[in-house]
């Protein structure tokens, strides 16, 4: 079962009676969405170790919240397991076009988890999703697209050794004007450097903040979604206690300006 927030709560009974609906954190919904988004949670064709992360990954809230639609094209960094891949690529249905893209960087180190992503594939194949290995600082699609979603990822960047400005220029204008960039870490402790970032991947908020609005990112809105409390952000996001469970973070960036050729935004 899953635990709605009053606001996604609020939000259900709003898109009942109306078309289209703008909570409180700005995230507009319309009908069709909303619908898009249940089919794609209750589908009984997710697997099911994928859904019994459900209440700790809320996708229903997730979903809404990243303002994702029916027919969107979207780029997922880092799909792992296909946990957020199954939901993508269900929402926005044949019409759509998903570009997951695993990180070569992360392969050459972990070479284990090569196989994720082809094994989610075997169990549930989408003939919409183009899947590819690239390295992120210099990441290349066909076209660009309406949203980016990274998660549980930016953290790992630290110890890849990615060009993390390259990256985000590189996402940035792979992004449709107006596009949506949906960002999900774990917290760090504010004094934590990013010596605790490669141990415990976790990383400060502001960090992250700063490295995205340089390259151009307007924040649009956070969401405590994922938020806990009672997580100290001092162990490591793979220690039993907390795997799963750890204090995070939820941004939906905004691409409202575009690039001139020096590498500002006009």
């Amino acid at each position: 079962m899953f635990k709605y927030s009053a606001r996604v709560l609020f939000l259900l009974m709003l898109l009942v009676a109306t078309a289209q609906v703008s909570s409180a954190d700005h995230t507009v919904v319309d009908t069709a969405t909303l619908k898009a988004v249940q089919a794609a949670i209750q589908d009984p064709a997710r697997i099911e170790k994928a859904r019994e992360r459900d209440p700790f990954r809320k996708p229903l809230e997730v979903l809404l919240f990243s303002e994702i639609k029916p027919n969107d094209s979207v780029l997922e960094i880092t799909p792992g397991e296909g946990y957020y891949t199954a939901l993508l690529s269900r929402v926005i249905g044949d019409k759509g076009v998903l570009y997951a893209v695993d990180p070569a960087r992360a392969f050459e180190h972990l070479p284990q988890i090569r196989e994720f992503f082809t094994d989610y594939q075997k169990k549930d194949f989408r003939k919409n999703i183009e899947y590819s290995v690239q390295k992120l600082d210099e990441i290349q699609l066909p076209e660009k697209v309406d949203q980016i979603w990274m998660v549980l990822y930016y953290h790992d960047t630290y110890w890849t050794g990615e060009d993390r400005a390259e990256m985000n220029r590189r996402l940035f204008d792979l992004l449709k004007p107006g596009g949506t960039l949906l960002l999900i870490d774990h917290h760090a402790r504010p004094q934590d450097s990013d010596q605790f970032t490669r141990s415990l991947h976790r990383i400060h908020d502001s960090m992250v903040m700063t490295e995205l609005t340089q390259s151009g990112f307007v924040l649009n809105s956070s969401s405590d979604i994922l938020s806990n409390p009672n997580d100290p952000r001092t162990d490591s996001v793979f220690s039993p206690e907390w795997r799963g469970r750890t204090d995070r973070f939820v941004w939906r960036f905004k691409k409202y300006r575009s690039r001139v050729s020096d590498g500002a935004s006009r």
